[in-house]
C-alpha cells in the first residue's frame, strides 16, 4: 500500500488537452494558454489537437489579433496547421468578404491540404452574405469538381438564403437536390420555403414538399408537418394523388 501511495501519476498530453477544452468551454481561453505553457515547461509535447479549441474560442469571441498571434505560437512550436485550423481561419474570414476566404482557401491548397465540403460551405455563405446568390450557386455546383460531397449545412445555407432572396423556386429544386442526396435540410428552413412557395402560388410544389417530408423526417416532427400543412391550408386531398406519385 505504500509503494501505491508514493507512486506519482504525471498528467500527460491527453490529460491537458482535456483541461485545455474545460477551460476553453467556459469561455477562458487564457486560461487555457497558461495550462499550455505550463505543459512545455514540463516536457510535454503541444500538439495542434490541444490547440485548436484555443483558436475556436478566441475566433469566437472576436479575439482575431489575440487568434492570429496565437497561431504564430502554435507554428513556432512545430504545430502543423490542419484542415480543422484552416476551416477555424476561413469561418472567421466569412464577414470579412469571399475574396478573403477564397485567398484562404488558396492558402490551404498551397499548404498541402485540401479543403472540403466545410471550406467551402464558407465561401458560399459569404457569397450569400454579399446577395450574390449565382457565385453561391457556382461554388454549390462545382462541389463534385472538388471531390466535395454537400451536406445538409450546405442545402440549409442556400435553401435559406435562396428564400430570403424570394427565389422559393430556385430554393425548391435545391430542396429536390438534397432529397436525391439524404441530406436534407432543417425543419424551419424548409417551413420557411414551404410558406414562401405558397405566397408565389406554388401549391403544387408546397405540397410536394410536405408529403415529402413527411415521409422522410423522424415521427416526432409528423405533427410538425402536419400542423403546417393545415395553417398553409394544404390538408392532402383525392385531387393531390398526382403531387404524392411525382413526390414519390
Amino acid at each position: 500500500m505504500k509503494l501505491v501511495r508514493n507512486i506519482r501519476v504525471l498528467p500527460d498530453k491527453v490529460s491537458y488537452g482535456m483541461l485545455v477544452k474545460a477551460y476553453c468551454e467556459d469561455g477562458k481561453p487564457e486560461k487555457a494558454i497558461e495550462v499550455l505553457g505550463g505543459m512545455e515547461k514540463k516536457g510535454v509535447e503541444v500538439t495542434t489537437i490541444v490547440c485548436t479549441p484555443v483558436l475556436n474560442c478566441l475566433y469566437s469571441k472576436g479575439k482575431n489579433e489575440e487568434a492570429d498571434r496565437f497561431l504564430d505560437w502554435m507554428v513556432e512550436r512545430g504545430c502543423e496547421l490542419d484542415a480543422v485550423v484552416y476551416n477555424l481561419k476561413i469561418s472567421n474570414a466569412v464577414n470579412q468578404g469571399a475574396e478573403r476566404v477564397k485567398e484562404l482557401i488558396e492558402e490551404m491548397k498551397n499548404s498541402g491540404l485540401k479543403p472540403d465540403t466545410i471550406s467551402y460551405n464558407y465561401l458560399m455563405t459569404s457569397y450569400c452574405m454579399s446577395g450574390m446568390m449565382e457565385e453561391a450557386k457556382i461554388v454549390y455546383e462545382g462541389l463534385r469538381v472538388h471531390g466535395c460531397k454537400a451536406n445538409p449545412a450546405t442545402y440549409r445555407t442556400l435553401v435559406f438564403n435562396l428564400c430570403k432572396n424570394g427565389e422559393y423556386e430556385k430554393g425548391y429544386k435545391i430542396f429536390r437536390d438534397s432529397v436525391r442526396e439524404h441530406r436534407i435540410p432543417d425543419f424551419n428552413t424548409l417551413k420557411y420555403l414551404a410558406k414562401g412557395l405558397v405566397e408565389k402560388k406554388k401549391i403544387k410544389e408546397a405540397k410536394g414538399l410536405i408529403h415529402t417530408m413527411k415521409k422522410k423526417f423522424p415521427p416526432n416532427l409528423l405533427n410538425a408537418w402536419r400542423k403546417l400543412e393545415e395553417n398553409l391550408g394544404l390538408q392532402s386531398t383525392e385531387e393531390d394523388k398526382e403531387v404524392k406519385e411525382a413526390t414519390a
